[in-house]
């Protein structure tokens, strides 16, 4: 099943094909709007629409289109978001010599692992007892889902990699703002696959927010201990 980009609601087809060269693309019967114009769009066109934060490009990718690499989406923000701490870490060491030396790439690694998980399985229960209290889970909702829109909006933080391009690695109002936009991402893909507006968004969010920004604080301060190896 589809879904029409512009209102949400069901579709068991979004176009008719006619001959190998010929479709003809069907409108919403509820919004009475064409239900997904991106079919006949180049991805490029879709990609930046997802830059600029549209409901309807992300509702498009999440259940219109073939795209099934999300696992690879997670394994890029996860090393990108471990490089990023541990040139960060770096970087503060060489700017205070009294710093504790924390900047072991693989226990980052692990840091960063721990916190991406905290973070969607607090979502995922957030989400699941705010339903089980207020008891208006959408028809098309599924974990699944959920865990794809996350890994989707998360993909904010990829803005980084600028950063460290232009070496802005230290928090400040680049990375600020890169938290931001990627805040409003994670909004956006959280209200297209559970329907909610920006106070339901922000409830299942909050406590994802929360637990990993805990994690991301009390990890730095414990250095784990990872045994030497060498080839020789």
């Amino acid at each position: 099943m589809y879904v029409c980009i512009n209102c949400g609601a069901e579709r068991k087809e979004l176009y008719r094909r006619y001959c190998p060269s010929v479709l003809k693309i069907l409108k919403c019967e509820k919004c009475d709007l064409i239900a997904d114009k991106y079919i006949e769009y180049d991805p490029v066109i879709v990609f930046v629409d997802l830059i600029l934060i549209e409901k309807p490009a992300y509702r498009h990718l999440l259940y219109n289109s073939k795209f099934k690499s999300y696992w690879k989406l997670c394994v890029i923000l996860w090393i990108f978001e471990s490089f990023r701490a541990w040139i960060s870490c770096d970087t503060r060491i060489d700017l205070d010599k009294n710093a504790h030396d924390n900047c072991n790439f693989y226990d980052l690694l692990i840091h960063t692992a721990l916190a991406f998980t905290a973070f969607i399985y607090a979502v995922i229960v957030t989400t699941e007892l705010k339903w089980f209290i207020g008891g208006k889970k959408p028809y098309k909702y599924n974990v699944k889902d959920l865990i794809r829109a996350l890994t989707i909006g998360g993909c904010g933080k990829l803005l980084g990699c600028l950063g460290i391009v232009w070496r802005h690695i230290a928090s400040g109002p680049y990375y600020l703002l890169v938290q931001g936009y990627t805040v409003l991402c994670l909004f956006t893909a959280y209200s297209v696959v559970c329907k909610s507006g920006k106070g339901g968004s922000l409830t299942g969010l909050i406590a994802g927010f929360l637990v990993y920004g805990y994690i991301c604080i009390s990890v730095s301060n414990v250095h784990i201990r990872m045994p030497e190896i060498t080839l020789i």
